[in-house]
């Protein structure tokens, strides 16, 4: 299961970063979508199918982030969860770009960590 889970921790870490080399686009598109109504919402969703992938990929970080508190690297996924409930990604597209820079470094030192003192 060890296995298993750090090989989705990869899978979250090659999708942080593509995130980090989108971080305007994900910011402007975040931007848009929050200003918009419910209707304008779903059609704004079903122009930009991507978006789906990413409310995805995060409810399953976010699900692996709260699994990794019971591990070995409990400290590692602390502070990705802590700075996923921050809302510093609001800032701008620089912040979206330093969470998911920071985020990649934690999850790389929390599977390095692991496999390292095993």
């Amino acid at each position: 299961m060890k296995h298993v889970f750090y090989a989705l921790i990869i899978l979250q870490a090659l999708y942080e970063l593509a995130k980090l080399l989108k971080c305007k686009s994900i910011y402007r598109h975040v931007k848009v979508f929050q200003k918009l109504d419910k209707t304008s919402k779903r059609w704004y969703l079903m122009a930009h199918p991507w978006l789906h992938v990413a409310l995805f990929m995060d409810t399953v970080g976010l699900l692996l982030l709260g699994i990794g508190l019971f591990s070995s690297q409990w400290v590692c996924f602390l502070i990705v969860l802590a700075m996923s409930f921050s809302q510093t990604q609001k800032l701008g597209a620089w912040a979206v770009f330093l969470d998911s820079l920071v985020t990649v470094i934690v999850y790389a030192f929390a599977i390095l960590n692991a496999y390292h003192l095993a």
